[in-house]
């Protein structure tokens, strides 16, 4: 029997979809996310730092391998099983800490749907790329 190991190309594609995905959903809700987070479009032009965007990309890194691992580990052998372990994963280790984190904060509900929101879509689609893109040693 085959055994199945991480696809370190599949990885790196999920990587730089984790980064495309979060700036389309961000643009699409720009004005609604700025004005729950009382931001004005003076802050947002000011923050130039490069040190978000890095950790994002570290960040998606370590979850795109991690998950990688871990579908070679149940086993996910095929798109419909990575998306669906992908989304369970983004809904609970993600979305719903997101919703208590910000209770706790008292930061506004359709905040968490937005900031929540788009790591179920990056896992759900990272878990599909993973899921069908399998490597076999």
């Amino acid at each position: 029997m085959r055994k199945q190991s991480v696809n370190l190309w599949a990885v790196l594609v999920c990587v730089v979809l984790g980064q495309i995905i979060p700036a389309l959903w961000y643009t699409i809700f720009s004005e609604r996310w700025m004005a729950l987070n009382g931001f004005t479009l003076e802050q947002m032009k000011g923050s130039t730092s490069p040190v978000p965007y890095l950790a994002s990309i570290v960040s998606s890194s370590f979850m795109a391998y991690t998950l990688a691992w871990v579908f070679t580990k149940i086993p996910v052998r095929s798109l419909l099983s990575g998306m669906l372990t992908g989304l369970l994963f983004g809904v609970v280790f993600v979305f719903l800490e997101t919703i208590v984190k910000d209770m706790f904060s008292m930061r506004p509900l359709l905040l968490s749907f937005i900031d929540g929101g788009v790591s179920v879509l990056v896992y759900a689609i990272t878990g599909s790329i993973l899921g069908a893109w399998r490597k076999y040693d």
